[in-house]
């Protein structure tokens, strides 16, 4: 049932078509049995031209349906493809942050053992001072 109404909402043109040429062939029906034959006559005749309009109803609004299907799957294409550029973009900005952060890290790894070779430096230039102190302590004696 509410597959009917879809397509019904779909295309409104082909029910309504479909119920008047039903119209049409109940009226020449009731027509022929009430023996007016000309009325029925022109009953048929109404019947074929309604059937015909039915027809070209189904056909239009399937060209439009048809179209509208494939609107609607470029639309989807395009989010897809939308979506990939974000996932790439997104994977470019990770790999930025990572290499960043690997960069940073050996900055600081190469800063840290400055320092040490500094605090080394200072220490020995320090036990030299003490050694030249003592030494001129010792020549001053």
């Amino acid at each position: 049932m509410e597959k009917i109404v879809f397509h019904c909402k779909q295309q409104p043109l082909v029910p309504l078509g479909t119920l008047l040429t039903t119209g049409a062939v109940i009226l020449a029906a009731k027509n022929v049995r009430g023996g007016n034959k000309l009325k029925a006559q022109i009953y048929f005749r109404w019947r074929v031209g309604l059937q015909a309009a039915t027809l070209v109803a189904l056909i239009a609004g399937s060209y439009v349906y048809g179209s509208a299907v494939q609107q609607q799957k470029s639309k989807e294409e395009q989010m897809r493809e939308k979506a990939k550029v974000r996932e790439q973009l997104w994977i470019q900005e990770l790999e930025r942050r990572d290499k960043e952060t690997h960069y940073r890290k050996k900055r600081a790894e190469l800063v840290r053992m400055r320092a040490q070779e500094d605090e080394e430096a200072i220490a020995r230039l320090q036990k030299e001072l003490k050694d030249l102190e003592i030494q001129i302590r010792g020549q001053a004696d």
